[in-house]
């Protein structure tokens, strides 16, 4: 699920109810709450989705959010209050995490209230309660939010405000997806084993879609590959011959202004153009810098550039994610938050054949740099590839927002790293992201009994790519290298979480438009791609990565750079930039 962490509760009311009055009201007792110093940030997170969004859930899934908070000053005890609609919801239960008691709670009436002592020593504010609902079986949209929360401090309590509350969640499908929905398996099931002949047969018929006279396991399977791969039901899986095929694409970074319409360079469509129909690859991964510079672009111009784009892919009907780059979040400021990398995300989500989830990792942070406002941790998910049957995942990847700029302090950057950007102007990927990651990876060794092969996906390097390139021969590398990495100037451990789970065979990075080699980092391939731009630097290295998994061996990968060479369009010296034929 998708969470946000701040603008959900602002500012901070002193009222004159205390934490024993909320217990008390909930039919507790307790004693006194301990009392610390005033708060000095206040803020929460929400179940499930940004506020003034929605989201979709399969009826009957049950789904799961976290409740989290800054540390509002050593302040100990928590009174919330959640409202949802019961006809849609159901089973709605709050867990408390560790260093968190909680008192009491009561769920009736479509209200959950619960009262819980927090420790400061030892609660991760970061994630103090899981909460989790089951979707009802009939589809609709309705809402699941906080009504209030409050927070015991010295001389009374906190009450946080709620910002924007509306937190709508739809229970998917609304209708039929074509010929098959949800609905349509549920009721199908209720005629198993049902065959001709019999009195149930004229209505169980319609469910015959194997056509053989009863209804079975088949046809169930039949309604669920229908229910798949009908529209935003996309799944990806190994061919028939074993095989996979991933195009990666990076900095497309074209540069739009809102005085004219949205134009993508024609070299740079003729050239993905060039690679779809030559690779025919089997997904498409964008790692980052889709967009030059938002400027002065409002949300339609956004829009329609973000549909010039992904055309191609769209056209070619093969699906496709991206991850974000620096440059995505370029031109943002506080005035226009509005389209930012939510906003974006959202608008690539629209396109049939994109496989993007809603932001898994639920660490989204928002935050002021020299007067923009930067939107981290956007649209990290991971998305499994099945096998040939289309039954069992096989395979897993990864895509992570390497988010876009360090704030304003500045940093000495160390040796080996170079002086190639001194002022320690680019980001790192946050703590959260890595313990999700872990997290989620552990999840998926449970849930399948097993370590499922991956690789990840994401814009700015890491320090080990400079790390590797620093000691060639050693490891191996092979490619282009004409420009120094650009890694954050934090190294805030990915590569090393990566490493101890052992289930990333590769790591694949954009950033830099004029590099495209790779190496093998202690069992770990790192790798990067040219840039497909021609709005942007790059010369005549414009291209594509091309990577190729086998059922036969899922340990390994063979790799390939692709160029605008290879199809005779390469034509011409120097950047383009400017330059539209």
């Amino acid at each position: 699920m998708e969470l946000s962490r701040r603008d959900f509760f602002k500012g901070a009311a002193l009222t004159a109810a205390g934490t024993a009055g909320a217990l008390a009201g909930l039919g507790l007792v307790t004693n006194e709450s301990r009392a610390f110093a005033d708060p000095v940030v206040v803020g929460s997170g929400s179940i499930g989705i940004n506020f003034g969004q929605s989201t979709s859930v399969l009826a009957g899934q049950s789904i799961t959010g976290t409740v989290f908070s800054y540390d509002i000053g050593g302040t100990d005890s928590l009174h919330l209050g959640f409202e949802y609609d019961t006809q849609l919801f159901s089973n709605v239960t709050a867990t408390a995490q560790p260093g968190v008691t909680i008192y009491g709670q009561t769920n009736s009436g479509g209200s959950l209230n619960l009262v819980a002592a927090v420790d400061p020593a030892t609660a991760d504010y970061a994630n103090l309660f899981a909460i989790t609902v089951t979707a009802a079986t009939t589809t609709g949209a309705g809402n699941f939010k906080f009504v209030f929360a409050k927070a015991a401090k010295q001389g009374g309590t906190v009450t946080l405000s709620i910002v924007s509350p509306d937190n709508s969640i739809i229970v998917q499908p609304d209708t039929p997806i074509g010929d098959f929905s949800i609905e349509v398996l549920s009721a199908a099931m209720g005629f198993y084993l049902v065959e001709t002949g019999e009195p149930r047969w004229p209505e169980a018929a319609q469910y015959d879609i194997t056509q053989d006279g009863k209804i079975d396991i088949d046809d169930f399977i039949a309604i669920a590959n229908g229910i798949l791969d009908a529209t935003g039901n996309i799944k990806l899986q190994f061919r028939a011959d074993g095989s996979f095929k991933i195009l990666q694409i990076s900095d497309y970074q074209d540069y739009i202004n809102s005085s004219n319409r949205p134009n993508v360079h024609s070299r740079t469509v003729a050239l993905l153009n060039a690679m779809l129909d030559a690779e025919q690859p089997d997904l498409v991964v964008m790692t980052g810098d889709q967009i030059g510079n938002l400027g002065a672009m409002d949300a339609a111009l956004v829009a329609d550039y973000i549909h010039q784009m992904v055309l191609p892919v769209e056209e070619h009907k093969i699906p496709w994610f991206m991850t974000f780059g620096n440059h995505d979040d370029d031109g943002t400021s506080h005035d226009k938050a509005d389209v930012g990398k939510i906003f974006q995300l959202a608008e690539y989500r629209k396109h049939h054949y994109n496989i993007n989830r809603a932001t898994m990792s639920g660490c989204i942070e928002w935050r002021q740099d020299s007067g923009a406002t930067r939107i981290d941790c956007v649209g990290d998910m991971y998305c499994l590839i099945y096998d040939i049957d289309g039954m069992t995942p096989i395979y897993n990847l990864w895509g992570i927002d390497s988010n876009s700029y360090q704030e304003e302090i500045r940093y000495t950057r160390p040796v080996p790293y170079g002086p190639y950007m001194a002022d320690g102007s680019w980001d790192w990927v946050r703590p959260g992201q890595v313990q999700w990651y872990s997290s989620a990876s552990e999840q998926l060794e449970q849930r399948y009994g097993r370590k499922l092969n991956s690789l990840m996906f994401f814009h700015i390097p890491l320090q080990e790519w400079s790390n590797m390139t620093s000691e060639w021969d050693k490891f191996q590398v092979k490619g282009v290298r004409n420009e120094g990495e650009c890694p954050g100037m934090l190294n805030s451990g990915l590569y090393g979480a990566v490493l101890s789970r052992g289930d990333v065979r590769g790591m694949f990075v954009g950033h830099e438009h004029v590099n495209d080699y790779i190496g093998d980092y202690y069992g770990i391939k790192l790798a990067y791609d040219a840039s497909i731009g021609y709005a942007t630097y790059g010369g005549e290295q414009k291209g594509g990565r091309v990577i190729e998994l086998n059922k036969s061996d899922l340990s390994k990968f063979s790799t390939r750079m692709i160029y605008a060479e290879d199809y005779g369009l390469h034509t011409g010296t120097g950047n383009w930039i400017g330059a539209r034929p």
